[in-house]
């Protein structure tokens, strides 16, 4: 059932302990889920979403964790949804799709948007606007439900068949499956009129208060409507791009290479993005805040990251994530060999120990029996 699902939505199967999961790192202001670190025990992710105080992800077990920054980070499972296999936020709500393709919804629900149509049927993609939702069933037709203050749930008549779906705080948006990107509802500052001088084929796009940001099958990042804050100002040396989103006033991008860019209003640190990061796999973005999903290590490119590794079962004997594999821990003189010199210096600095007693292999505060015995079980030539 899963399995014929995913392929006829599209959605490439996951490998639950592949490099594909990752770290999930934000920033910008805690309304928007961002200066304050996600959960130390959140593990590796597939799927990440924001909204105004709240991050959400899918952990690579397919249940959903979210937590908010009111005051502490509070982790929560969400248990009553299953297994998902994507995940969106509107204003103050989330949505999910399980892997039976049905949506879900929780949240502030002052309008029903997180009470999908009874006969919405299979999903593959959703979004969330500031009070209503939209979804994208299994044939291509575009569901919308919730507040209708600006019509943004009256899909138009001559939508074709789409791919995916998107949404800004009052407006909707469709890409049909031709690549042209369609968009309805409050459109004061035209950000539900795609530009027309460029080739309309694009492969997704992100909302914001009332801009656009649509990523172009070329790679390139258009956006239009309000610039306020500068967020449609794209950067003239951005380069190809793969994801995009869209906050308040503020767009992210995911450059073909794994880095983040961001630009538009600052004034929250949204687009301060981290230094150190890595590789990314997608991004996200809240009212005043922004996500990225980053690629686990993977120390010995086997293709499982480090965590996954360390978390069904891989040695991890010195607790620093990287499993012992790709390490010589008993190499205590950092000469590629394990031996007598290396004893000695144990043995020398056996009992208490400190955080600078490089004897103290397991981090334990002692040097023992632990330690002789990892040392001994590592005794020749190191292998890596």
């Amino acid at each position: 059932m899963l399995a014929a699902f995913m392929a006829a939505a599209g959605v490439a199967a996951i490998n639950h302990h592949a490099n594909a999961d990752g770290t999930v790192r934000c920033w910008g202001n805690p309304s928007g889920a961002g200066s304050a670190p996600a959960p130390a025990d959140l593990g590796p992710c597939t799927s990440i979403a924001t909204t105004a105080g709240t991050g959400f992800a899918i952990r690579t077990d397919r249940t959903v964790r979210y937590w908010d920054y009111s005051g502490s980070a509070v982790s929560t499972a969400i248990t009553e949804w299953g297994q998902c296999v994507s995940i969106a936020a509107g204003g103050f709500h989330c949505l999910a799709i399980g892997v039976d393709g049905a949506v879900r919804g929780w949240g502030y629900n002052s309008d029903g948007q997180c009470n999908p149509p009874s006969d919405l049927g299979m999903c593959t993609s959703i979004a969330g606007g500031r009070y209503f939702s939209i979804a994208r069933r299994i044939d291509g037709t575009v569901r919308c439900w919730g507040n209708n203050q600006h019509s943004q749930c009256n899909t138009p008549n001559n939508l074709g068949p789409c791919a995916s779906v998107a949404a800004g705080a009052y407006h909707s948006i469709a890409i049909q499956i031709d690549g042209t990107v369609r968009g309805w509802g409050y459109n004061e500052y035209f950000q539900c009129n795609t530009p027309t001088w460029i080739w309309n084929q694009y492969t997704s796009a992100a909302g914001g208060w009332a801009h656009t940001i649509g990523l172009h099958s070329t790679g390139v990042v258009v956006c239009w409507g309000i610039n306020s804050g500068g967020q449609c100002n794209v950067p003239n040396n951005l380069g190809h791009c793969s994801k995009v989103a869209a906050g308040w006033n503020h767009s992210v991008a995911l450059k073909d290479d794994g880095t983040v860019v961001c630009w538009g209003s600052n004034m929250q640190g949204q687009c301060n993005v981290p230094s150190g990061m890595t590789r990314c796999l997608t991004v996200a973005a809240g009212d005043y805040g922004s996500m990225a999903l980053e690629v686990q290590a993977d120390c010995n490119n086997d293709g499982i990251g480090d965590a996954c590794e360390i978390a069904t079962g891989a040695p991890d004997f010195n607790h620093d994530t990287i499993p012992d594999t790709c390490q010589c821990i008993g190499d205590l003189f950092v000469d590629h060999q394990v031996n007598g010199a290396d004893l000695g210096a144990l043995l020398s600095q056996w009992g208490p120990a400190n955080a600078n007693t490089v004897s103290d292999m397991n981090r334990d505060g002692r040097v023992d029996g632990a330690d002789l015995g990892h040392l001994l079980a590592s005794w020749g030539p190191c292998t890596n």
